[in-house]
């Protein structure tokens, strides 16, 4: 699940913190949970100028544009910083935490999982280490035509050369 908070902060405020601090504290202190930057994503939403922020939902984190449909007046007419929690950050049981009140969550969305339904492969060429090695190519053969032009050039520069003396 992604759940997508407005940081309801002034702009400048924001960036001075993210001059100061990463984007993992400020979001620590935002949610009154301890996250890594691989949990969140921070970010102004003049980043997204020309893409918006349901197109960067959809085409980023594949959410179902239908989930987005009831949601997209309110996720266009948001401005200043967003926060993108993931459910990654309870990965290792369930959490709670107190966010602080300039944080408004705006919607919570699901990630489509893959569907992993192919039937395993069951050919010899599928097998590791089946696939067939060429003998490797012989360099003598590679040295001998290197060293014949190199005669060949020498030749013909003293042949120009006392042609020209």
């Amino acid at each position: 699940m992604i759940r997508v908070f407005a940081v309801s902060r002034p702009i400048a405020d924001m960036a001075e913190q993210l001059r100061h601090n990463t984007k993992a504290e400020v979001a620590t202190a935002l949610l009154g949970l301890s996250v890594s930057e691989n949990h969140i994503e921070l970010f102004a939403l003049s980043d997204l100028i020309g893409v918006g922020l349901p197109r960067y939902l959809m085409d980023g984190y594949d959410v179902d544009p239908g989930a987005i449909s009831g949601l997209r007046a309110r996720l266009q007419a948001l401005d200043g910083y967003i926060l993108l929690l993931f459910s990654s950050v309870s990965d290792a049981g369930d959490v709670a935490f107190a966010p602080a009140p300039d944080l408004t969550l705006i919607g919570t969305f699901a990630e489509p999982r893959a569907q992993h339904v192919a039937p395993p492969l069951d050919t010899q060429a599928a097998k590791p280490y089946s696939g067939v090695t060429a003998p490797p190519a012989p360099m003598a053969r590679a040295r001998a035509g290197s060293a014949m032009v190199a005669v060949f050039v020498i030749v013909l520069l003293t042949l120009i050369w006392w042609i020209f003396a």
